[in-house]
C-alpha cells in the first residue's frame, strides 16, 4: 500500500513538473514571438529617454532577438543604428554604430541589476561627434562588457554605460566592471595603421592599453627608433600615443632640417625641440618621464646621457619662459646653456647640468 501511494505522489509530481515545464516553454515559446515587435514598438520610448543624456540614435534595425530559455535575458543580432553623441548641434546623426551580437543579461533579479556583453562591434565618428581628447574616430572587431547596471531604468542604465566609457577613454581610469578590447584605426603620415586597445585590471579599476606589439610597427613604420621603455609608455598612454608618435617625428624633422650636417648640434637640437614639444602638450611630468627613458638606450656614453639629460631640461625650460617653437633652432645654436657637444659637459661643472 505505502509502494502504490509512493507511486502516486511520484506520478503526480512529474504531472506537475510536466506542466511547469511546458507552461515555461510557452511562456518562452510567446515572449520569443512577441519580443521583436515589442522592441520595436519601445524604441521610439528608448530614444526619446537617452537624448537628453547627449546620446542621439535613429534608423535603429537589427536581424534577430532572442529570449533566454531562462526568460532573464535577451540577445539582439546584426544591430544597426545612425548615432550622434552631440543630440543638440545641427549635425545629426553621421555616425554609425553596428553590432553582430548585443546581450542582456539579468544577474540580480530582484535588485533588476545585470549586464550587458557587445561583440563585434564597429563603430565610425563624425568629426561632429568625436570628443576632442579621443585622438580616434572607428574602432574594428571590439568586444565590450559592461556589469551591475540599472537595467530596470534603461535611461539610468544608458547613462551608466556612458559614465563608465567616458572615464575608461578620456581618464583612462574607470572603476567597476568594465572590459574592452579591439583596434582602432590611427591615421599616420595619411596612412591608416591597425592597433589593438584592450584594458588591464588594477584591483577594483580598468585602465586601457595599446598592444606593445603594434605600437612598436607603427613606430618602425614612421622610422622611429624607440627602445622598450618608450614603446611601454606609449602603450601605457593610448589616448596620448598618436601625438607622442607626431611629436617624436617633428622633433627628429626639424633636427635634421636645421642642423643636417653636424651630428651632434642635430643631437641638441632634437633633445631640446623633443622635450620642448612634449611639454607644451603634456606638462614637464610627462615629457621628463618620456625623454628619460630615451637614455636607458645602451651604449651612450656618460657624457653623452648627460648631455641629453640636460638638455631635454632646457626644452622644459624654454616652455616655462614662452619660448615660440620657431626660435628654438638659434636659440639651441646660440644659447650658452644649450650643450652642443659631449666634450662641453667636462666644462660646464656639475653646477650648471640640469636633469
Amino acid at each position: 500500500m505505502h509502494r502504490q501511494s509512493s507511486k502516486v505522489h511520484t506520478h503526480r509530481l512529474l504531472i506537475l513538473l510536466l506542466l511547469v515545464g511546458s507552461l515555461w516553454a510557452l511562456v518562452w515559446i510567446l515572449t520569443s514571438a512577441l519580443a521583436p515587435s515589442l522592441a520595436r514598438e519601445a524604441l521610439p520610448r528608448l530614444q526619446a529617454r537617452l537624448e537628453p543624456i547627449g546620446i542621439g540614435l535613429s534608423d535603429v534595425a537589427f536581424s534577430g532577438l532572442r529570449i533566454s530559455p531562462w526568460l532573464n535575458g535577451l540577445e539582439l543580432s546584426d544591430l544597426e543604428a545612425r548615432l550622434d553623441l552631440n543630440p543638440r548641434d545641427r549635425i545629426q546623426l553621421r555616425s554609425q554604430l553596428d553590432i553582430a551580437t548585443l546581450e542582456v543579461r539579468l544577474t540580480h533579479p530582484f535588485s533588476l541589476r545585470g549586464a550587458i556583453q557587445a561583440t563585434g562591434v564597429e563603430v565610425r565618428l563624425d568629426s561632429s561627434d568625436r570628443p576632442p581628447q579621443l585622438p580616434f574616430d572607428r574602432f574594428t572587431n571590439v568586444r565590450l562588457a559592461i556589469g551591475d547596471l540599472p537595467l530596470g531604468d534603461p535611461r539610468q542604465a544608458a547613462n551608466t554605460i556612458r559614465e563608465k566609457l567616458k572615464a575608461l577613454f578620456f581618464e583612462n581610469h574607470a572603476v567597476g566592471e568594465v572590459a574592452f578590447s579591439g583596434d582602432v584605426i590611427l591615421v599616420i603620415d595619411g596612412v591608416d595603421r591597425v592597433a589593438t586597445l584592450y584594458t588591464e585590471r588594477a584591483g577594483e579599476t580598468f585602465k586601457l592599453r595599446f598592444r606593445e606589439d603594434d605600437i612598436r610597427a607603427i613606430a618602425q613604420a614612421k622610422g622611429l627608433d624607440l627602445v622598450p621603455e618608450q614603446i611601454e609608455i606609449v602603450s601605457l598612454y593610448p589616448l596620448r600615443a598618436p601625438v607622442l608618435l607626431m611629436l617624436t617625428d617633428q622633433a627628429r624633422t626639424l633636427a635634421t632640417q636645421y642642423a643636417p650636417d653636424d651630428v651632434w648640434l642635430q643631437d641638441a637640437m632634437r633633445h631640446v625641440i623633443w622635450s620642448f614639444l612634449l611639454t607644451r602638450a603634456f606638462g614637464p611630468t610627462f615629457a621628463t618621464t618620456v625623454t628619460d627613458a630615451q637614455e636607458l638606450r645602451p651604449g651612450n656614453t656618460p657624457d653623452e646621457r648627460a648631455m641629453d639629460y640636460h638638455n631635454n631640461a632646457i626644452g622644459r625650460r624654454f616652455v616655462a619662459e614662452n619660448v615660440p617653437l620657431a626660435a628654438l633652432p638659434n636659440r639651441v645654436r646660440s644659447d650658452p646653456d644649450v650643450i652642443r657637444h659631449p666634450d662641453e659637459v667636462e666644462h660646464f661643472g656639475a653646477d650648471r647640468l640640469l636633469r
